[in-house]
């Protein structure tokens, strides 16, 4: 099997992965729900912080602090990962 079989099967894969359980568990793994008076400006959000075991993405709102889930981030790993092994694959030949 060529390299460019196998980064496109992980990047179908992890996509499949990522979708299901985007629709299943949701991208929230923890939140804080404190009430925010008025419009959220886009300036607001930020990246609080990136851990890399397990992975986990903390952002914030401006009011409130969001934790995505772990199981999300690997799958989109995957996808990713698979993507570029399908870009290698193609452009050397294999």
């Amino acid at each position: 099997m060529s390299l460019r079989h196998v980064g496109a099967t992980a990047f179908g894969a992890g996509l499949l992965a990522c979708t299901v359980l985007l629709v299943t568990v949701g991208p929230v793994a923890a939140s804080t729900d404190a009430f925010c008076a008025g419009p959220r400006r886009l300036a607001e959000f930020a990246l609080r912080g990136v851990q890399a075991w397990p992975p986990t993405l903390l952002y914030t709102d401006g009011c409130n602090d969001i934790t995505l889930r772990p199981s999300v981030l690997w799958t989109g790993v995957v996808s990713v990962l698979g993507l570029v092994l399908a870009g290698v694959g193609q452009a050397t030949g294999n």
